[in-house]
């Protein structure tokens, strides 16, 4: 993943909504606020009692409090912090072979706050020895979990490369903020590829610079060979106060580059809606550039881009 600096988010919600994060040590807790704070991959150290940080998140406040994952900690800090907790993040290390112990944590961390939402992540699925998400939700039992009252996400992620790392904190901003939340998605570029044809489309809403745009093109070059090895995948990359989100349905990529505090979550869903909407015509070669700027403008018109003198 490429990345330039980034940008602090800008947004109205000054609330902050106290989230604390939780799992046995070396799952990489510190490795994911790290990511959020900057956006990128940080090497860590082992976190010793407990580690505060604030950080504006798609337009909401979270206070993060980054607990150690030794039992001396999840004996004496844990409970104190889960039971004031708006919502609990538990970090797995996909790779870890303590998966007795890593449930033990789990479960008894959900019956020290029956309220919270949960989010569970399956972190470092980089690992040549990660274990299938499959796997793990059937070794924690973690479809007993989501039945719960209350939410409960399961995410499999990569802190270091940022694979679904913005599914999964979209998801918990949703379910923090609820009903008031508005995930908004500006679309400034979609790019769609065929890769049995070799074809390109693309329309524009503004304006980038070349820099930029290199950047991307070399990122969306980069991403489907990475991809190339699976049918189906996704990439997020950051660049100056944009990002391009690539998702790849084989044979189809579409690439959006959107602004750097804009939905990833709805960005992905607009991009494989508009696969399925645009294979059929692909398939008869009646797709054109034209064509798909009318279907952007016709089924996703409030997620079009414009400049800030008309907003």
């Amino acid at each position: 993943m490429s990345s330039i600096l980034r940008r602090i988010f800008k947004g109205k919600d000054q609330q902050q909504h106290q989230i604390v994060i939780i799992g046995l040590d070396s799952a990489g807790k510190t490795t994911i606020v790290n990511r959020l704070l900057r956006s990128e991959f940080i090497p860590t150290t082992r976190t010793l009692g407990v580690n505060y940080r604030t950080v504006k998140y798609r337009q909401i406040m979270f206070s993060l409090i980054d607990l150690g994952g030794q039992e001396i900690y999840r004996n004496l800090l844990w409970q104190p912090s889960l039971e004031k907790a708006d919502a609990i993040v538990f970090v797995l290390d996909s790779a870890d072979l303590r998966i007795t112990e890593a449930s033990a944590a789990f479960w008894e961390s959900m019956k020290q706050n029956e309220q919270a939402p949960v989010l569970f992540i399956a972190n470092k699925i980089d690992l040549p020895g990660a274990r299938a998400f499959d796997t793990i939700v059937q070794d924690l039992d973690l479809t007993l979990a989501t039945r719960s009252s209350r939410p409960v996400g399961l995410f499999r992620i990569s802190a270091k490369t940022g694979e679904n790392f913005y599914d999964a904190f979209d998801w918990l901003a949703d379910v923090v903020v609820g009903s008031e939340s508005v995930f908004k998605c500006k679309l400034r570029v979609v790019i769609l590829i065929d890769l049995d044809s070799h074809k390109i489309w693309t329309t524009k809403y503004t304006s980038l610079g070349n820099e930029i745009l290199n950047e991307f093109n070399k990122s969306i070059s980069e991403t489907m060979h990475d991809l190339l090895k699976e049918p189906a995948g996704m990439e997020v990359i950051i660049a100056s106060d944009l990002q391009l989100v690539v998702v790849k349905n084989h044979p189809l990529v579409v690439g959006l580059i959107i602004g750097y505090s804009d939905s990833v979550v709805r960005s992905k869903l607009i991009a494989e809606r508009l696969m399925n909407t645009a294979s059929a015509s692909i398939e008869i070669g009646e797709f054109s550039s034209q064509v798909l700027t009318k279907l952007i403008k016709r089924q996703w018109p409030l997620d079009i881009y414009k400049p800030k003198s008309q907003d």
